[in-house]
């Protein structure tokens, strides 16, 4: 029962924080809103990790943590605040559905255990050209408009998680995984805050902007989707295999373009919803296919 709670918990809200970031954006200038996401979520971590005793960053780990958190909270999360200004919630997260699919591209690069197998290519191959699909304007072979810029950073979003979390593996890091996302989401979110100061958006920021929908968006962020879902994803990866934890990945788009409509009226074209349904199959297949691009090591 714990593992159906733990599954639902990373389907339901990882699903649903896609359209709390747009309702949040849609009033609060972005890199200001997700620094206060993560710093405050980072925070309330590193309180726990205190309250148990847990066994702070050593040395060389603090330097380590620092760069994964840049990667991971500034290089991705700046980009999908502001991308979801402008694109939908549900293609935004078709976007970030790319991430399991670019990991195992940086593995294969990186990994020497990892090869390229005729069914990872495929999906890889299926999911790099549903990304295209996605960004080609309507009526593009009459108008010759150029490339929706949006879903390509939503896409170059996701490459910075996805290298960011292959990077984490090759690292010294805490142990302790509340320590370790407690710190990166405090050190991420302290980056976002300046980058918002340096981007001048402070002066933007007001208070009247923070309505009772933006609050609540933002203590879902907060709570749900960064607390509670990054902990039972901990917890799925010490209990299942990867790859069915992963299944995040394609479960996650679906749900937010399901939400969007319902709750928010966002609607696509036919030919959207092919792409969107492309790049979905696309990391399904390169899922499936992993476990077989893992080259076998001596006993």
């Amino acid at each position: 029962m714990q593992r159906v709670l733990a599954y639902a918990a990373i389907y339901l809200f990882w699903g649903a924080s896609f359209l709390a970031i747009r309702v949040v954006v849609a009033d609060v200038p972005p890199i200001f809103a997700a620094g206060v996401r993560f710093f405050l979520a980072g925070l309330l971590l590193v309180a726990y990790a205190f309250a148990r005793r847990l066994t702070q960053p050593k040395g060389i780990e603090w330097r380590n943590l620092i760069v994964v958190a840049l990667i991971l909270f500034v290089g991705d999360y700046a980009l999908l605040f502001l991308i979801e200004q402008r694109l939908v919630s549900g293609l935004a997260a078709v976007t970030a559905a790319t991430i399991p699919a670019q990991i195992f591209v940086f593995e294969w690069l990186w990994v020497r255990r990892v090869r390229m197998t005729a069914m990872t290519g495929l999906g890889l191959l299926l999911g790099l050209g549903g990304v295209v699909a996605l960004s080609l304007p309507a009526n593009f072979l009459v108008t010759h408009k150029g490339l929706n810029r949006y879903v390509l950073l939503g896409f170059l979003a996701a490459t910075f998680w996805a290298f960011g979390t292959v990077l984490s593996t090759r690292l010294t890091l805490p142990k302790s995984r509340p320590v370790l996302a407690g710190w990166q989401m405090t050190v991420g979110g302290l980056a976002l805050l300046a980058l918002s100061g340096a981007s001048r958006e402070w002066g933007h920021v007001s208070i009247v902007a923070f309505t009772p929908k933006v609050i609540w968006s933002m203590l879902y962020l907060i709570f749900f989707a960064s607390l509670l879902a990054f902990s039972a994803y901990v917890y799925l990866l010490q209990h299942e295999p990867a790859r069915r934890v992963a299944s995040y990945a394609y479960v996650n788009p679906v749900l937010a373009l399901i939400l969007g409509a319902v709750l928010a009226g966002e609607t696509l074209s036919p030919r959207q919803y092919v792409a969107c349904g492309v790049i979905v199959a696309g990391v399904l297949i390169t899922l499936l296919g992993r476990d077989a691009a893992i080259r076998p090591t001596r006993a």
